[in-house]
C-alpha cells in the first residue's frame, strides 16, 4: 500500500506512524478462519495554518468524533479518493 500511495500522492504526503489501539472493530475480521487482510490509515484533512498552530501551541485539534472537528473538505476528499483508488487499484492488479 505505501508504493501505491507514494506513486499518488508522492513521498512527502507518505507518512508512516506507530501502531496505536483504536476503537475500530473491523480488525476482528482478520482474525477469523479465512485471515481477510486488514488496514486501516489516516488521511489528514485539518487545515494547515490551524495545524502549524497547534504544533506552535501543542494544543492538539479536534479530532474525528468530535463536534469541532473541522476537515477541510474539497482537498480532503480528493486527496482520500486518490489514495483509496490507488490502493484499490494497486491490490486488484497483484490477484
Amino acid at each position: 500500500m505505501r508504493g501505491a500511495l507514494i506513486g499518488a500522492l508522492g513521498a512527502a504526503a507518505v507518512k508512516t506512524a506507530e501502531p496505536v489501539m483504536a476503537s475500530e472493530d473491523f480488525s476482528a475480521f482478520g482474525r477469523t478462519a479465512e485471515r481477510v487482510p486488514v488496514c486501516m490509515f489516516d488521511l489528514g484533512a485539518s487545515d494547515p495554518a490551524k495545524l502549524a498552530e497547534a504544533e506552535r501551541t501543542g494544543v492538539p485539534l479536534p479530532g474525528p468524533h468530535n463536534s469541532k472537528f473541522a476537515p477541510v473538505p474539497e482537498p480532503t476528499i480528493k486527496t482520500g479518493v486518490a489514495a483509496m483508488s490507488a490502493v484499490a487499484l494497486d491490490l486488484l492488479a497483484k490477484k
